[in-house]
């Protein structure tokens, strides 16, 4: 086990942990865990993480499993494998191949996932899910949405290694935005400007201003066209 801090960088290769701080680069190459908060410029994880604290950082890139007891706020993030997070996530361009289960919201400009995303707000300019696995947000917000099934793969590599439930499916009550195209999802609400909602789909209502195309292996309780 080897732990070290040098000029701002906090390191630990093999089974280490650390006090939290402020870095330069805080880079964790096997097991390790962090008491407290870490705030740095480059975060990197290659291997297993418990973090009891909050992370913050301008860049993060994991591969592997972490846990972090509370809120993350990095401008990029680059994650495979499987992240929990006790509070919220909020950053620029996220991409996520693999597990993302937040207990509360998840903000950005980008998001794009390949995987399985738990959350209680999903919100974003642009928002990419390609589901492998079962996905449970209870509201999406954005520009442009899109949820779809990975054709022909029921599991990304990373889900490979890990122990997830099966059935690609996003499970959700609300999601708003102005270009909307979905597969596979559960809604109560579906709100946009043009709305396509695409086979294995069951929505409860779909209020649409300029189009709705629905395929006919979608359910769609009612759907309706709000003239403003």
């Amino acid at each position: 086990m080897k732990t070290e801090r040098k000029q701002r960088n906090l390191v630990i290769s093999g089974i280490g942990s650390s006090g939290g701080g402020d870095f330069q680069t805080a880079k964790i190459d096997g097991v390790g865990r962090v008491e407290g908060d870490i705030r740095c410029e480059h975060f990197v994880l290659n291997g297993r993480l418990d973090v009891h604290g909050s992370l913050t950082a301008e860049r993060a890139d994991l591969k592997g499993t972490a846990t972090v007891d509370g809120s993350v706020q990095v401008k990029r993030v680059a994650l495979a494998g499987r992240v929990k997070i006790g509070g919220s996530a909020a950053g620029e361009n996220m991409e996520v191949n693999g597990s993302l289960l937040l207990r509360g919201n998840c903000e950005a400009e980008t998001f794009t996932a390949e995987g399985r995303v738990n959350a209680e707000l999903l919100s974003a300019d642009r928002i990419q899910l390609t589901l492998h696995g079962p996905s449970v947000i209870t509201e999406l917000g954005g520009e442009q949405i899109v949820v779809r099934k990975q054709a022909g793969i029921d599991f990304a590599k990373w889900l490979q290694k890990l122990p997830l439930p099966v059935g690609n499916r996003l499970t959700a009550k609300v999601i708003e935005g102005d270009d909307i195209n979905l597969e596979c999802t559960t809604a109560d609400i579906v709100r946009g400007a043009t709305v396509r909602i695409g086979p294995g789909c069951e929505i409860g209502m779909v209020e649409y201003t300029t189009k709705l195309d629905q395929d006919p292996r979608a359910k769609v309780n009612r759907a309706e066209q709000i003239t403003r």
